[in-house]
């Protein structure tokens, strides 16, 4: 009688085990890959997202570009003796306008070894009511033409100050005011409820220290002086003072200026900066060690013997950021608290324009794309609207993706022996933005 025994010969086991190893691999591979490919649909999703929000804030500042101001002050009729004028990056200063621009001012920021082909950082500066959609109406002025008292009885009126309603808080919970400035926008005048219904935020903003006051007589005549502060308040009333004096009693400002329009406007300017730079944004701007607790006392482990480093030696490759900032007008210094950042890992932020030579004549219109300065800045009623293009990388370089010598698809962020790990991708957006407020006042 033969006895039946069941079981698998080597072959067969041979067989079996690269049938399985071949599935396992063939299932971490593709895990891997499904890994990889999420990771990346991620680190797109949140660049181009950032890329919107960067894109719209741009958008929003960019199209209201001489909003309730002038394209270039020194072609409109008025009374000074010079027109108004803004400072320079530079240095000195220039006539005022709805933008200045300056070509390549922060390329060395974001590519100071210049391993970046194509890489360009401008720097934008625009002028225009930022805060208001309203062009508020002049009450009176003083005798001696250093004071502006705003209507109260219009909608507009209310609108930009809320009258009636209360002020909120306007401090920190600090020594620091929430609205730093000479005007002092603070609980002071929400407390005086004898003579004031309080103040909105909106419109202690646009009325800041720094700020231009535009006047716009029913003749025509313009005139632009900072707002200085606030003098005494009567009833539902708000006074500013202003700077230079206005020629009131004149020819130029017959009566007390009843009937002018008044608008504030706000001087922005859009930069890429390195965050930790504290000449540039100030000190504790970006606080690195305040963000996260790194324990470097240990040094009995060899993974933590970092007693010779500082949490700033931790964080990620450089960090290039376009920020969002308002300027004293007088003086061209950052007002305070204003900084915002609206853009990280910023490798690219090129600003074109088109512009129409024939601007201000009975020529037809010849239009032409340039990012020649001084077109910019010399005639800038001229420009009839902004190309705005930004480009975002991954915060770590992949070391699937190759150094290339051009383009702007990737960014080399550190080309080391030791730290070379490829390069960081790349997205751009390219938006164009018309500027109405430019082209419709045609001077």
């Amino acid at each position: 009688m033969r006895v039946s025994r069941s079981g698998f010969t080597l072959i067969e086991l041979m067989v079996a085990m690269v049938i399985g190893l071949t599935a396992v691999t063939s299932v971490y591979t593709l895990g891997s890959a499904m890994s990889k490919q999420f990771y990346e649909e991620q680190r797109l999703a949140t660049s181009q997202g950032t890329s919107r929000v960067a894109i719209m804030e741009l958008r929003r500042d960019i199209s209201r570009a001489g909003l309730f101001g002038s394209p270039n002050v020194s072609l409109e009729s008025t009374c000074d003796a010079s027109p108004r004028r803004l400072p320079l990056l530079s240095g000195g200063t220039a006539d005022m306008g709805a933008f200045q621009y300056y070509p390549g001012a922060d390329t060395t920021t974001v590519d100071p070894a210049g391993k970046n082909p194509d890489v360009t950082a401008d720097r934008l500066r625009i002028l225009a009511s930022l805060y208001l959609t309203d062009q508020l109406l002049v009450q009176s002025t003083s005798i001696g033409g250093d004071v502006v008292v705003l209507q109260s009885g219009n909608q507009a009126y209310r609108r930009t100050f809320a009258w009636g309603q209360t002020a909120g808080p306007f401090t920190s919970g600090t020594a620091i005011d929430y609205l730093d400035g000479d005007l002092a926008w603070d609980s002071a005048w929400g407390g005086e409820s004898a003579s004031w219904k309080g103040i909105a935020q909106k419109g202690a903003r646009a009325f800041q220290t720094g700020s231009i006051l535009h006047i716009e007589t029913p003749e025509g005549r313009h005139f632009f002086r900072s707002v200085f502060g606030k003098t005494g308040n009567a009833q539902d009333e708000i006074r500013i003072t202003v700077t230079p004096t206005l020629p009131v009693g004149t020819a130029c400002l017959p009566g007390a200026a009843e009937g002018a329009t008044v608008a504030p406007l706000q001087w922005v300017e859009y930069a890429v900066v390195d965050p930790f730079d504290e000449n540039e944004v100030g000190a504790d701007f970006f606080d690195f060690d305040g963000m996260f607790f790194i324990d470097t006392s240990d040094t009995t482990s060899p993974a933590f013997q970092l007693s010779n480093t500082t949490a700033n030696d931790l964080r990620e490759s450089p960090n290039m950021v376009l920020v969002r900032r308002i300027l004293d007008a007088s003086t061209g210094n950052v007002r305070p608290q204003t900084t915002q950042v609206i853009a990280e890992f910023v490798t690219n932020f090129r600003v074109s324009f088109l512009i129409d030579t024939n601007s201000g004549t009975n020529t037809a219109p010849n239009l032409l794309l340039t990012r020649d300065a001084t077109a910019i800045n010399d005639n800038p009623q001229r420009v009839r609207s902004v190309i705005v293009e930004l480009g975002i990388r991954n915060p770590l370089e992949d070391p699937d993706i190759e150094k290339i010598t051009g383009g702007r698809t990737r960014f080399d962020v550190d080309d080391s022996t030791q730290k070379h790990k490829g390069a960081a991708r790349v997205r751009h957006m390219r938006i164009e933005i018309p500027v109405m407020n430019v082209a419709r006042r045609n001077l």
